[in-house]
């Protein structure tokens, strides 16, 4: 049976997109979740951030200039030490790891031996999609319901705007595309407008719509109030368990981002958007766990 965590669930302030402040950074709930938290379910958290450590170790690779994304949990010298290591083991078969790389699912450090072996590394759209698609066939199949749950919403909203976009700007987007669904089959072969999809697929249609509005603020709130609206509706039966606990973070994360905005602007667009969704996104059956 699950753990579960009654007080420190029990003692979380309640938070809301239109939020104006938090009184709980993601940073002080991970310090908190690591005191609570078995050490399983703690590295359930760092799963949540493997987007932007997998693209922070790629740039480290390719020696990018810009900073590297502060959603990351690790610096730019964990990654150099990290790169260090794989180099070194690639002469040392049997070099055990250290353990502050243990945690890393394995894709990680085979991505990064193939790319060290090579002499001239390819693209980086390349690479980023190959480690992407790893990432997100990991997660798949990975033990915790949130996980799979959340990289696959994440992955379908991922395909779905990179084909909304590409076919906007008469670019090539299938090579895009991550995964072999039936939702990346219909983004692939159909000529549609909808691509097959429209008002029978509830998420491609809530997507379509937000990305139809002009002002590229109103759409990028528009894809987190969609991810807020789904994670509640995945935590609205789950009460003291780590899955609660995963919603919460990554619901926290994002209002967290949103509090770099002004905050009378953030909470107006909120508001349109919820509005807008109400009225045109219902996740299908399968995700609608209320009923």
């Amino acid at each position: 049976m699950a753990k579960q965590y009654y007080y420190f669930i029990a003692g979380l302030p309640s938070i809301s997109m239109d939020d104006s402040k938090l009184v709980y950074n993601p940073v002080q709930f991970r310090d908190e979740a690591k005191a609570q938290l078995s050490e399983e379910d703690f590295k359930l958290i760092q799963v949540l951030h493997l987007p932007e450590d997998i693209a922070n170790l790629l740039k480290t690779i390719y020696k990018k200039e810009q900073a590297l994304n502060p959603e990351g949990l690790y610096s730019k010298e964990f990654w150099e030490e990290f790169i260090a290591f794989v180099k070194h083991s690639l002469d040392s078969i049997n070099l055990e790891t250290p353990s502050e790389y243990r945690s890393l699912p394995p894709f990680v450090k085979e991505t990064a031996a193939e790319l060290l072996q090579m002499e001239d590394l390819p693209t980086f759209p390349l690479v980023e999609h190959r480690i992407l698609s790893r990432l997100f066939s990991y997660c798949a199949h990975h033990s915790n319901r949130f996980i799979r749950e959340w990289f696959e919403l994440e992955c379908n909203i991922r395909n779905i705007l990179a084909a909304i976009n590409g076919r906007n700007h008469e670019l090539d987007f299938a090579k895009y595309l991550i995964g072999e669904d039936d939702i990346v089959k219909n983004l692939t072969h159909s000529h549609a407008a909808d691509f097959g999809m429209g008002k029978e697929h509830p998420l491609f249609d809530s997507l379509q719509r937000i990305w139809e509005q002009n002002n590229i603020l109103y759409r990028e709130r528009g894809y987190d109030v969609l991810r807020s609206k789904w994670i509640d509706d995945q935590n609205f039966f789950d009460f003291f368990n780590v899955d609660r606990l995963l919603g919460y973070y990554s619901k926290l994360r994002i209002i967290n981002r949103w509090l770099k905005a002004d905050a009378e602007l953030g909470k107006e667009v909120f508001h349109d958007t919820l509005n807008k969704l109400e009225n045109s996104f219902e996740f299908p059956e399968d995700f609608n766990i209320k009923k």
